[in-house]
């Protein structure tokens, strides 16, 4: 039996006070006792011995006689396993009883101290001349042993013997009640310390370092395993791994994991075959993690102290211990594919909101192959759409691929090969092994590195656009979320695509009604004919000095242009009205920003447009209209506006007063900064090259040369990046 065993034994018999229990049983069977290890040492003190036992153990030599002769009796009941009658070397008679617990002995009675027939003077004598103690003395001492019938020997023999087995079976019942303790804590323990975690990672982790502390193993793996279809295993996937050393790594072959998983039971092996010795070869064990009767992975420990092998009863327990954790895996396992999912369909959304943010079909495209390469982790992505006059696929964005590869399939024919299944079947098809498959499930060109693919159809409604078709470097297993997130893409790709091109219509027939409103409110008020020409070039020319960037010096430009749209919504009476405006007239004029804008909202211009023309009328002092906004709270495109207006209107003749000049306009631009315009603003304005300004002055300004510019500007793609109005 093992050592730590016994040492469990023998703290339980301390623990149920084997002492007090050896001294009542030897007090009443009138008998000498004592109890020892099986190899004769001592566990308890001597009980009730007679005065002649007691003389000779007070005698040196007499003690250590005493003592060979317990040896002797304790081991020979311990090798035979069975109660022994012995005589001592002092002619005393003696019963052993192995002390027996779970077949194994842990101790060994000692009852006796009495004699059948009285000792025979001259056998004291001589016992007395090789002990040295006095003759007399002890012949007086041997007169007081008591002297029993061998029926009454053998009545008390069968009694201790009642009374180790009451003892043994004690023992055992408590040991085994402590182990089921010790176990229950254990797989308590156990399960709080995997069960902590929801990261595969960190709960294999957990598991290895409680087990390997557990079983004085140094070394340790746990790998799970996946199915990539019912009855097809994928290769096996190490979670963790703890080792004292890189080559003492306990990761099972093959050969093993598959005995463990199709057997469901434990497998014992040598992770160093080559070694001499057992400590070298490593005895290892590799128990199946369970979850609802099915394998799901593998807990491997190697390296016990010694070289030992791990028992039947060891690899028992760490099956049980290996259901906890094929359940704690499993849970953490689940949670990261749900998180998985979870940032998955949080992608799905953004790219949605993404594309249906685009409505320039090349950004489209750009944003569509962006998000595939970053959800699917795809190192080839290409998007093509149908041509509908030649039937051939038309190669529109693509990442990764090679110019030369480029070149081969800018245009394809999609019969006879995969593409050809995707717009017929209009439905996912995928490939795990370009190398292995059928001509028809290829795609017309590919290069060499490309070993797996899945393409599916770019739709809206019925109708398929095209295909979006990825492609990975090795032989790869697509999952079900994965063809399901890329047809969502698709789909989402299908209708990004149709929105920009009714879109795209809608403008062209909304910018053509600006255009006739625009032409029609210069064909309204003559005096202003030229004005929006001028006005943009000039706050053109001031964002350029102010340092703008060219983006917003076209935005600025634009606004220009626009600026007066709104007083088409103007009665022409007040419109054209040459004496000073009534207070209701001048409200109604007033108007005009805002009626401007709202006409420029479903065109979609950019924001900065919309609110360049929305505020052109606020004084940075406060008291403009329609916002009342003042200082920086004005857009800084409305500020420039707002000075290249009020300098074309106060060189401009009207019916109520003359032109003034430029040096007055200038001087009255200067008085006026601070309160109704942007001082920052002025001083770039009067900054610009005086034959700039008289270009502009002299320019045509006609209604022909405004719609030029409009239908200039608005047809030039504009970037997206600006927020949509």
């Amino acid at each position: 039996m093992e050592r730590g065993k016994l040492m469990q034994y023998y703290e339980a018999l301390k623990q149920v006070d084997l002492q007090r229990l050896q001294d009542s049983m030897s007090q009443a069977l009138g008998l000498k006792a004592v109890i020892t290890y099986p190899d004769g040492q001592p566990l308890t003190k001597i009980s009730n011995p007679c005065p002649f036992c007691t003389l000779l153990n007070a005698n040196p030599e007499g003690r250590a006689r005493c003592a060979a002769s317990r040896v002797i009796s304790a081991r020979a009941a311990t090798d035979a396993g069975k109660m022994v009658l012995s005589t001592c070397y002092a002619g005393l008679v003696y019963l052993a009883v192995p002390l027996q617990v779970a077949e194994e002995v842990v101790a060994v009675l000692v009852g006796g101290g009495v004699v059948l027939k009285p000792l025979a003077e001259e056998a004291v004598a001589e016992l007395a001349r090789k002990t040295g103690i006095d003759r007399e003395e002890l012949l007086a001492a041997a007169k007081t042993i008591p002297v029993w019938a061998e029926g009454r020997l053998w009545a008390a023999m069968e009694m201790i013997q009642a009374v180790t087995e009451t003892v043994a079976q004690l023992l055992y019942t408590r040991q085994e009640l402590q182990k089921k303790v010790d176990e229950l804590t254990t797989l308590f323990e156990f399960s709080k310390a995997v069960s902590g975690s929801l990261q595969v990672a960190e709960v294999a982790r957990k598991a290895l370092q409680a087990v390997l502390e557990l079983t004085g193993a140094t070394s340790g793996s746990v790998i799970m395993l996946q199915e990539a279809a019912p009855g097809v295993p994928l290769e096996p996937e190490v979670a963790a791994t703890l080792e004292p050393s890189s080559n003492l790594k306990a990761i099972p072959s093959g050969e093993i994991i598959a005995a463990v998983r199709r057997e469901a039971i434990a497998a014992h092996f040598e992770s160093r075959p080559g070694g001499d010795t057992s400590e070298e070869k490593r005895p290892a064990v590799a128990v199946p993690l369970t979850v609802g009767g099915k394998v799901t992975g593998v807990l491997t420990l190697a390296g016990k102290p010694g070289g030992q092998r791990f028992t039947e009863e060891e690899a028992t327990f760490l099956a049980t211990l290996g259901t906890v954790l094929g359940l704690a895996l499993e849970n953490a396992r689940l949670f990261q594919k749900v998180q998985e999912r979870a940032a998955m369909l949080e992608r799905l959304i953004e790219v949605g909101q993404v594309l249906s943010s685009h409505l320039d079909v090349d950004q489209v495209l750009e944003s569509v192959l962006a998000s595939v390469r970053d959800l699917l982790g795809a190192q080839w992505c290409l998007l093509r759409l149908l041509d509908e006059e030649t039937g051939e696929l038309v190669l529109r964005a693509s990442l990764g691929i090679s110019p030369e590869l480029q070149k081969e399939i800018v245009r394809v024919r999609p019969e006879g090969n995969l593409l050809g299944k995707v717009l017929q079947t209009g439905k996912p098809v995928i490939v795990g092994d370009l190398a292995t498959s059928e001509p028809d499930m290829r795609p017309p060109h590919y290069a060499a590195e490309m070993r797996s693919l899945i393409s599916v159809p770019v739709r809206v409604g019925k109708k398929i656009l095209g295909t979006l078709t990825v492609c990975h470097p090795t032989p790869h297993h697509w999952k079900e979320e994965e063809v399901g997130y890329l047809a969502t893409i698709a789909s989402q790709t299908g209708l990004a695509l149709e929105n920009a091109r009714l879109y795209s219509s809608l403008r062209e027939y909304y910018l053509s009604i600006v255009q006739a409103l625009v032409a029609a409110l210069e064909a309204r008020d003559v005096y202003t004919k030229g004005h929006s020409v001028r006005v943009a070039k000039w706050a053109r020319s001031c964002a350029r000095i102010l340092g703008l960037s060219a983006e917003e010096q076209e935005q600025v430009y634009l606004a220009g242009l626009l600026h007066d749209l709104g007083k088409i919504g103007v009665r022409e009476d007040i419109l054209l009205k040459a004496g000073p405006l009534t207070p209701e007239e001048r409200k109604e004029m007033q108007r005009h920003p805002e009626i401007g804008a709202r006409i420029l909202e479903p065109a979609r211009f950019p924001a900065e447009v919309i609110l360049a023309v929305r505020h052109h009328h606020e004084d940075y002092g406060g008291g403009g209209y329609p916002a009342g906004l003042q200082g920086e709270e004005i857009p800084l495109l409305a500020r420039i506006i707002r000075v290249a207006d009020a300098y074309d209107a106060m060189t401009s003749a009207r019916p109520y007063r003359k032109a003034l000049t430029p040096e007055k306009a200038r001087e009255e631009l200067k008085r006026c900064a601070g309160r109704q315009f942007d001082p920052r603003v002025v001083d770039a304005f009067l900054r610009i090259p005086q034959e700039e300004m008289e270009d502009v002055s002299g320019g045509g300004g006609t209604l022909l040369d405004l719609l030029g510019e409009i239908l200039f500007l608005l047809r030039r793609p504009h970037k997206q990046s600006s927020r949509l109005g």
